[in-house]
């Protein structure tokens, strides 16, 4: 059963389903009541197809895919097709600053996207609690939770 969502990210969402956007995405203010995240307090939970994928919340996190002993990557995307998505060795790098998440596309080949926006390399972006994410084509649905 999937969860509702407000209209208002409906709309943000549809872009993945139509025609990639060439655009950078714009800048979103701060949504009321936002919770400031810490390492240790907070987990993402990643949804991959039909598939979930719990990770801490650290300073930094590198995303991407592993190659045999490599150890620099933190969320290796190799288990759910990263290769075959076009998903690069280090995509991107997610960031901890100030309690809020930022997610920048590490150089990768063929691109990242929040909600359908494409990313510009080396520029962090703020990710927000049901944003999708696409790292190359790998589409992912991430969601904030609180470690119990």
């Amino acid at each position: 059963m999937s969860e509702p969502q407000d209209p208002q990210k409906q709309n943000q969402t549809q872009a993945l389903d139509g025609s990639r956007s060439s655009q950078p995405m714009e800048q979103r203010t701060p949504s009321p009541g936002t919770t400031r995240l810490s390492p240790d307090a907070w987990k993402l939970r990643f949804r991959i197809g039909d598939q979930t994928v719990s990770v801490p919340v650290r300073e930094r996190i590198i995303v991407g895919r592993r190659l045999e002993d490599e150890k620099i990557i933190d969320f290796d995307l190799s288990p759910y097709g990263a290769y075959t998505f076009g998903v690069s060795r280090q995509h991107a790098i997610i960031t901890l600053h100030e309690g809020f998440l930022y997610l920048e596309d590490n150089n990768s080949t063929n691109g990242t996207r929040i909600n359908g926006f494409q990313l510009t390399p080396k520029q962090k972006y703020r990710l927000r609690d049901g944003d999708e994410v696409e790292f190359a084509r790998l589409r992912t649905s991430i969601r904030f939770e609180f470690a119990s």
